[in-house]
């Protein structure tokens, strides 16, 4: 299915390129098509899954079914984003649209957790919502496939832009979509928005040298399927270099300054316009997140840049693809980041060779954009500091700036490639390749036998010296031996492909689809709890994220957007970690309860503690049920009202039963009085809540999921205020008597946002249809 799905998605935009942006020839077009083949063809051709799936089963409930599903021992450890982040979002996001409801809030992570405003889930990506006609995991086989796809796409039309003949181009496509940014990060949503760069480029020259509607409607396609690809960082950083590009573009052209400037302002407005359902939910999220008050305190504050032999040694990364993932072992050397402008050293010698050989405009600028890329990730301090210096830069990661790099890398080796076919041999070219063979050689000699390195514990890339240095030898003899051109383009190519094969193949596992979340037996004995309740693992047990796929809730979470709230209350029920997900180490812990908390995954032997019982255990795995779970939705017995937050936190620390006390956020001045009492029956439809409340008194209804800002209450029909309980969560103030109340996620951001976008797009169809008419009348 995922091929089909590919082939169906490629073609259609093949087409609609040939016909509105750049005629293709029949072969060429054949060649794109087939390129994200080289890594993603076993996956599409066996129907197998393209994503690091085996991370789950690196601790319970899935350990002790790794050797039934055929999965060895974990792959690639680095992955991690993607197996707790990226397809559980995907999972969710379909789950939100099979139950009718927009992809508003994630009910499986965190206590309930924002999803299309968090940004990556990429909800409303056309691609993503052709991926979710696929079950999730599979649908990252096509999710890779097509992300390579439009890389090479948009980095080959943009060289036939710049005057470039078919067969370069290819090189320029081929160079870019297997550029270890984009094959490391292809399941990434930066890789994604990465891979649009050429597309931009391409409406951004289009606007400066033709000036015409149709050249801004390019731009605004871009720019849009950017913004919903889910990484803002990303936006803000292509859209940088497409600034400065137009700006360079128009220097040297003497051309309408306002008209074009005009038009490109015209589709970035309506970009964003389109993406405003998108966009307001998540400026209103962000500021209710912890990551935005520490981007800001110390992002913000911190002097970028590093001393000079980080510098390099990051540099070094770049130009030494095996370096890729690996740490140093001098000190201070084990910061080096996972982005990488690495081209592979074939590329890297043409894009050389271009550099010296051809004098033009577009060289000298791709030129400076990859030594702007290297000094960017190698955190040079005279630039990064004067970068830091910019708004919104100085809360971003702007080592990823070698992502340009890399695309400049690729535009210059297809510059490279296309002066070698005007000149139909060049012995220029063959030294260019020969010394870069020789300097590579000896640098990695050097770096091997002096081990600078720690060996490479990710147990991928093995290749990657042999295929970077033997591949180069065989392009260098190419060149040598001076073999005509209509033979040495497509040698050079297919040398560069299976270099690069080589040398990433080893990333991303492929697994067949049975091996994607297997049903778990220990997990039939939760078919029979009735009413809503959450699930969680002891430390790294049931890795946070999976819950997703097998639609159950954890308290757990792993998000680069935390709510703010809850954030605070981890001390209460877990321990933070830096970087992956909170671990829950102490199960008796009463918070836990109250965020009801009724089951807990556990490895064998794990010693049962007070309030939990061993409710099941299948395929070695314990399954614990906690006696003193407390209902999602309940009434306490007594209320605490105008207490201060940093007191709040404190007195909830020595609660020990928080059905007795609830504190509920107000202007008051402090005190405690009795609530309700009242019977409550809770049912849980999509991700709304609709209770049946009886109530002697009146009282607070505390419902254990985060309040998020856009939460509605609603009581028999009649909209009342939310009140901020325990904390982080939902309160609901219910008058005596019989009530029906219901809770529901609908935020004013959305709605205005949602308006905005239909409004767009109807206005944009409006003026579609009447251009055409025009046009048919004159």
């Amino acid at each position: 299915m995922a091929l089909l799905l590919y082939l169906l998605t490629a073609a259609t935009l093949l087409g609609v390129v040939h016909r509105w942006v750049r005629n293709l020839s029949v072969s060429a077009a054949f060649v794109i098509l087939l390129l994200p083949f080289c890594l993603t063809g076993r996956a599409l051709l066996t129907g197998g899954v393209y994503a690091p799936i085996d991370n789950a089963y690196a601790s319970e409930p899935l350990r002790p079914l790794r050797e039934v599903s055929g999965v060895r021992q974990e792959f690639n450890g680095i992955l991690t984003d993607v197996a707790s982040q990226m397809i559980p979002w995907r999972k969710a996001v379909q789950w939100s649209l099979q139950h009718r409801e927009w992809p508003l809030l994630n009910p499986f992570i965190l206590s309930g957790d924002v999803l299309a405003a968090s940004g990556q889930p990429a909800a409303y990506s056309p691609f993503t919502l052709l991926a979710i006609l696929l079950p999730a995991a599979p649908s990252f086989t096509y999710t890779a496939a097509i992300t390579f796809f439009l890389a090479g796409l948009g980095a080959f039309l943009f060289a036939r832009e710049l005057g470039i003949s078919e067969p370069a181009a290819i090189v320029a496509s081929a160079g870019w979509m297997y550029s270890t940014a984009i094959s490391f990060f292809v399941l990434w949503p930066v890789g994604f928005c990465w891979s649009i760069l050429p597309l931009v480029l391409l409406g951004a020259r289009r606007v400066v040298t033709e000036q015409s509607w149709s050249a801004a409607m390019l731009l605004m396609i871009s720019l849009t399927v950017m913004l919903l690809g889910g990484h803002p960082e990303t936006v803000l950083h292509v859209v940088f270099v497409g600034v400065v590009y137009a700006f360079v573009q128009l220097t040297h052209r003497r051309t309408a300054y306002a008209r074009a400037l005009g038009l490109a302002a015209s589709a970035g407005v309506l970009a964003l316009l389109l993406c405003a359902i998108y966009l307001l939910p998540l400026l209103q999220a962000v500021e209710q997140t912890e990551e935005h008050v520490s981007r800001n305190a110390i992002f913000a504050n911190q002097t970028r840049g590093k001393p000079a032999g980080i510098t390099l040694a990051r540099i070094a990364t770049d130009v030494f693809p095996f370096l890729h993932g690996r740490q140093w072992r001098l000190p201070l050397l084990n910061d080096i980041p996972i982005d990488s402008a690495a081209v592979g050293s074939i590329v890297l010698a043409l894009a050389i060779y271009a550099a010296w050989r051809v004098r033009s405009r577009e060289t000298w600028f791709f030129l400076g954009l990859t030594v702007f890329g290297l000094l960017m990730r190698g955190d040079w301090p005279p630039l990064t500091r004067t970068m830091q210096k910019l708004p919104l830069f100085d809360i971003a990661l702007n080592e990823r700036f070698s992502f340009a790099a890399a695309f400049a890398l690729a535009v210059l080796a297809g510059i490279g490639v296309e002066e070698l076919r005007k000149r139909g041999s060049d012995s220029a070219a063959a030294i260019t390749l020969a010394v870069t063979l020789v300097v590579l050689a000896a640098g990695t000699l050097v770096i091997e036998h002096a081990q600078l390195v720690r060996p490479n514990a990710e147990r991928w890339g093995e290749s990657k010296i042999a295929a970077d240095l033997g591949m180069l030898g065989i392009a260098t003899l190419i060149l040598a031996f001076r073999i005509r051109t209509a033979l040495a383009l497509p040698l050079l190519l297919g040398c560069i492909l299976i270099q690069r094969t080589q040398s990433e193949s080893g990333v991303y596992p492929v697994y067949p689809p049975s091996a994607a979340y297997p049903p778990v037996p220990v997990f039939k004995h939760l078919d029979r709890t009735r009413g809503p309740f959450r699930i969680t693992g002891s430390h790294v047990t049931f890795i946070p994220g999976m819950s997703a796929l097998y639609e159950l809730e954890d308290v757990r979470g792993y998000q680069a957007m935390t709510n703010r709230r809850y954030f605070e209350t981890y001390p209460l029920w877990c321990r933070s970690v830096p970087v992956w997900f909170n671990r829950v180490e102490y199960l008796s812990r009463p918070f836990l309860s109250f965020l009801n908390v009724r089951y807990a995954v556990v490895w064998p032997g794990y010693p049962t503690p007070e309030g939990w019982r061993v409710l099941a255990t299948e395929s070695g795995t314990p399954l614990l049920e906690n006696t003193r779970v407390i209902e999602r939705a309940f009434v306490p017995r007594r209320v605490r009202l105008g207490t201060p937050k940093t007191e709040t936190i404190a007195e909830m620390a020595a609660e020990t039963d928080f059905r007795e006390r609830a504190w509920i956020l107000a202007s008051d001045e402090p005190h405690e009085r009795t609530n309700g009492p009242g019977r409550l029956v809770t049912a849980h439809t999509g991700t709304d809540y609709l209770i049946a409340a009886d109530m002697e008194n009146d009282g607070w209804i505390v419902i254990s999921t985060v309040a998020w800002e856009g939460w509605r209450a609603y009581i028999d029909g009649r909209r009342v205020r939310i009140q901020i309980a325990n904390h982080a969560f939902l309160g609901v103030f219910v008058p005596k008597g019989r009530h029906r109340v219901t809770l529901t996620y609908w935020p004013e951001s959305f709605v205005i946002g949602r308006a905005i976008s239909l409004a767009t797009i109807a206005g944009l169809a409006l003026a579609a249809v009447v251009r055409q008419r025009r046009r048919r009348r004159s």
